[in-house]
């Protein structure tokens, strides 16, 4: 696949998982925070697990070598990411939310280094620091006075801990996946992380197996099917390509397309919004080797000689 196919992929990623915001907001009002994420990635395996199926089958040999790594991404990527993250933002404000989520693509990048090894050049850091600074005038419009009035609270903790699960999701598969494709690394944690949160809803969330209205039912489809069976299959499919920390970047898109995606639904946009969206715009071109004003030489890890994966795991 191109370059800009997977760019293209990873933008429509972004737009997906703004929707779910939107969308998961208007559920959990109605329904539990568990029943919506658990019928979500529920919905997702049992789309994704028939056309592996399919598609490619499954190796025993290569589930029981990566059994560990598919465990490990279903338990913090999937399961952990979203329990916190649907509760962090019950008990704070959508400001901190999205501003504590904004660091994911920092702490990826910093956890890839460190782990896998992958090298960061000046091009990346200096995309990762107009990311954030893009995201931090975005959620507080540009007042000083809203970032100084934040205190950190339970709910802040536990959006923490989301975006920490969600920057050590795309490293796994480098260091502990071997001999599967990226479909069937999405596809074997999503089925994961769906029993976990099955199993933990039908213990602690009343409402598990009661049918919802249909247009709440319709909403959990869509972020199912888009929000998670496509969105994580096409995130892992960049990650296999462009390395955790490149496709990292693109996650500050997020919180810009929440907000243009609040605009179509009647809600006013200012100018600090705008200002803080073009530096996402400018971080993300720039880290993606789009705009190019500094040398990218590497300032932290290794230097990979050889970038292309093993013919078992390259993405069929």
């Amino acid at each position: 696949m191109s370059s800009s196919g997977i760019y293209l992929r990873l933008v429509l990623v972004t737009v997906f998982w703004a929707s779910v915001f939107h969308i998961g907001k208007y559920a959990v009002e109605v329904v539990s925070p568990l029943f919506a994420s658990a019928w979500r990635f529920t919905i997702a395996a049992a789309v994704l697990v028939p056309i592996i199926t399919m598609r490619e089958g499954w190796s025993l040999s290569a589930l029981r070598r990566s059994g560990f790594g598919l465990l490990v991404m279903s338990a913090i990527g999937v399961f952990g990411f979203n329990v916190s993250l649907f509760y962090g933002l019950r008990m704070t404000s959508a400001v901190n939310g999205a501003l504590i989520m904004g660091f994911t693509p920092a702490l990826t990048a910093v956890l890839s280094a460190l782990v896998n090894r992958e090298s960061l050049s000046r091009q990346q850091l200096v995309g990762m620091a107009l990311g954030i600074a893009g995201v931090i005038v975005v959620v507080s419009k540009g007042s000083w006075h809203t970032l100084a009035a934040m205190s950190l609270s339970t709910g802040d903790l536990l959006v923490m801990v989301a975006s920490l699960c969600f920057a050590v999701y795309p490293i796994i598969p480098k260091r502990f996946v071997h001999g599967m494709s990226a479909l069937q690394t999405t596809g074997g944690s999503i089925a994961g992380g769906a029993a976990l949160m099955a199993a933990f809803a039908m213990m602690t969330a009343p409402d598990f197996l009661t049918p919802p209205p249909l247009p709440i039912a319709a909403g959990i489809a869509f972020m199912g099917l888009f929000g998670s069976a496509i969105a994580y299959l096409w995130w892992n499919q960049a990650v296999r390509h462009m390395g955790a920390t490149s496709v990292a970047v693109f996650f500050n898109l997020v919180p810009l397309f929440t907000a243009l995606i609040g605009v179509l639904l009647g809600q006013a946009i200012s100018i600090a919004q705008l200002c803080g969206a073009a530096l996402v715009i400018t971080g993300v071109l720039y880290s993606s080797g789009k705009l190019t004003f500094f040398s990218a030489t590497p300032v932290m890890g290794r230097v990979r000689r050889d970038t292309k994966q093993p013919a078992a795991t390259q993405v069929k």
